[in-house]
Formats: structure tokens, sequence, C-alpha cells
């Protein structure tokens, strides 16, 4: 396991939030994908946007995790518009963790569904609402919207970088 860690290249926070889902949460390697890069395109501008962690189930991505040092909080309206339009689908959850604390977002209400890590679903939790749900795209007429707020976010440089 620190093997692993330490060659994919995670800030501590991330390398933490790993190990959870690893050792806690029934995940494996191949469940995770850490530092993923989508391309947002907008009418007048195009740019890149980062999930810190994204969980992968049987091809779809159950869930992305963003990891901050403080003020969880301020990140979940990010988070929100990240899941609704960086794939073909809404990502049906968002994390917001510092390792220690986490509040789980549901992407297609728009709402905060429980804190802490003990909440975080379980990769038994995931598979099986993989196998009940269907994948929904988020609507065209306001996915223009979302990609703005996750521009702003990125051109007043919120960094994300926490080694």
């Amino acid at each position: 396991m620190d093997e692993y860690l330490s060659h994919i290249g995670l800030t501590q926070v991330q390398r933490r939030v790993v190990d959870f889902l690893i050792s806690h949460k029934g995940y494996s390697n191949e469940d995770i994908e850490v530092n993923r890069e989508f391309k947002i395109d907008l009418l007048d501008a195009s740019f890149n946007a980062r999930a810190d962690i994204a969980l992968k189930i049987e091809g779809k991505i159950f869930c992305i995790i963003k990891c901050v040092m403080n003020s969880l909080e301020s990140w979940e309206r990010h988070s929100i518009a990240f899941g609704r339009v960086v794939e073909s689908y809404q990502i049906p959850y968002a994390i917001i963790t510092d390792s220690e604390n986490a509040r789980v977002l549901d992407v297609v209400e728009g709402k905060l569904i429980s804190e802490g890590l003990d909440s975080i679903p379980s990769r038994t939790d995931a598979r099986k609402f993989i196998n009940e749900k269907a994948f929904s795209p988020y609507s065209k007429e306001k996915a223009e919207r979302e990609k703005r707020i996750l521009y702003a976010f990125d051109a007043i440089g919120c960094s994300t970088n926490l080694d």
C-alpha cells in the first residue's frame, strides 16, 4: 500500500483519503483515479478541471472527491457543478474532505446528504447503487452556468495543491 501511494504523487490529504477508501471502504487501486483531468468547453473558452479523486465502478465514475485543508463548505458549489458537467452523465456523489471530516453531496439534487468519514459509501454500496440507478445527463440549458462556476474557481486561482 505505502509503495503504491508513494508512486502516484498524492498530496497528504489525498494519500490519507485513498488509504481510508482502500482499508475501510473496500475500494481497490483499480477503482480509484487520482488527479483526473476533464476538459471543459465553454462558448468562449476551454479549460481543464481536475478531480482530486474519482471513484470508478464498473466503468462509471460514481463519486468525485475534493481534498482540501479546511473550509469544506466553501467547496460544495464547486463540487456540485463539477459532478454535473464533466462527464456525459451526472456523477451521483461529490465528497469534500480534509481526511478527518467529510461532507457527502447528492450532485443530482444539489444538496448535502451526510457528514463524516463513515458516511462515505462503501464499494459494496457503490456497486449496488450503480446496478439500481440510471446515470442521467444534466440539462443542456443549465450546463453552461455550471461550467462557468467551475471556470470562476479556476480563474480566481483556487489552488488545490496541498503538498
